[in-house]
């Protein structure tokens, strides 16, 4: 095999991506990524199973797999799942049949109007406050690691109670606003406002107006006793239909010609809503970062290093897959992998 299909073999590498944001020759960007996939099969960044890039065009730029992973593998996307929630509402916003994320959410859940007479505070929680983490709400996610039954979801998934109902009795911490709390039961209030508005369950609703349109039909979604299909995680999709979503995000709502939902979402809900931590800031169930090194950086990301990235400036899309369901930390974080697929 000659040296140059030997380089097709391994990276599925496009000799033409322009507009793609990288702009190397065949044999530097064969040699940077040769090195990134060595530090990758040395456990550099954890366990990696997959890698689609995409440029804005749809053309793929870049494919790999690592170790039993391939392109056709279900992988748990963990909370990239509450990125698809958003869109989800967006798209019912789009329809008309959600008027504004400033609308409170008591105003569709009339079976809890005790819960409200009885705490005001809770009257004031708005659809916004769900998609950017202020609800206010007293929960314990990220304190305490997931596989520790200390852990509020944890603990809740164990219980099997109902997730909606368990939302409405949770005390109140701050007025809604004011605190970033992370709160899956958040999504999951969400995903039962848009099977209200719409008059199918969610699942259905995602399936029919947002996977359908991105031509995603291989995928799985975890189901739970007592409660409806997982909108903060639970779904399993390939690396491939992964990196849809994020050219959906960086085209403006728009895949393959199709307006799947509006320009004007994509923007309110990819633009900084509350800070997180230095210059990683959240919007509406997505994550906004500024860095040297990849410039503005839009992703979703799930617990197992679970990611797909949208970098406007460099104009390309990177989903990774991995399976770090773990708390070691790895000598390097999963979002490097991105930044120097980014940057060449």
């Amino acid at each position: 095999m000659s040296h140059l299909a030997l380089i097709g073999f391994y990276f599925f590498i496009s000799l033409t991506t322009m507009g793609s944001g990288i702009n190397f020759t065949l044999e530097d960007k064969s040699s940077k990524l040769k090195d990134l996939e060595n530090l990758i099969r040395n456990d550099e960044f954890g366990k990696i199973n997959g890698i689609t890039v995409l440029n804005r065009q749809g053309k793929l730029v870049y494919e790999q797999y690592f170790g039993f992973a391939g392109k056709y593998n279900l992988n748990p996307i963990s909370s990239v799942t509450k990125s698809i929630t958003s869109i989800a509402i967006g798209i019912c916003i789009d329809r008309g049949l959600i008027k504004s994320i400033d609308e409170p959410i008591f105003q569709y859940f009339p079976e809890y109007k005790n819960i409200f007479i009885e705490n005001p505070v809770k009257k004031r929680i708005t659809i916004r406050h769900l998609l950017n983490q202020t609800t206010g709400l007293k929960w314990d996610e990220w304190d305490f690691p997931y596989n520790f039954a200390s852990n509020s979801l944890m603990a809740l998934l164990e219980s099997g109670k109902n997730w909606v109902n368990h939302f409405f009795y949770l005390p109140v911490d701050t007025i809604p606003g004011l605190k970033f709390c992370y709160n899956s039961l958040s999504s999951q209030v969400l995903a039962e406002i848009v099977s209200r508005t719409c008059g199918m369950d969610f699942r259905t609703f995602v399936a029919e107006k947002f996977f359908k349109p991105l031509g995603i039909t291989n995928y799985q979604w975890d189901e739970y006793p007592n409660n409806s299909y997982p909108a903060w995680g639970g779904i399993l999709l390939t690396t491939t239909d992964m990196a849809k979503i994020g050219l959906l995000v960086l085209n403006g709502g728009v895949y393959k010609n199709r307006q799947v939902v509006s320009a004007n979402w994509i923007q309110q809900s990819t633009s900084i809503e509350t800070v997180f931590n230095g210059n990683i800031n959240y919007g509406l169930h997505w994550w906004i970062e500024h860095s040297d090194e990849g410039g503005l950086i839009i992703y979703a990301a799930g617990y197992g290093d679970q990611y797909v990235f949208v970098f406007p400036e460099k104009e390309i899309v990177i989903a990774i897959n991995s399976q770090n369901f773990s708390d070691y930390r790895w000598p390097r974080p999963v979002i490097d992998i991105a930044k120097i697929i980014a940057n060449g």
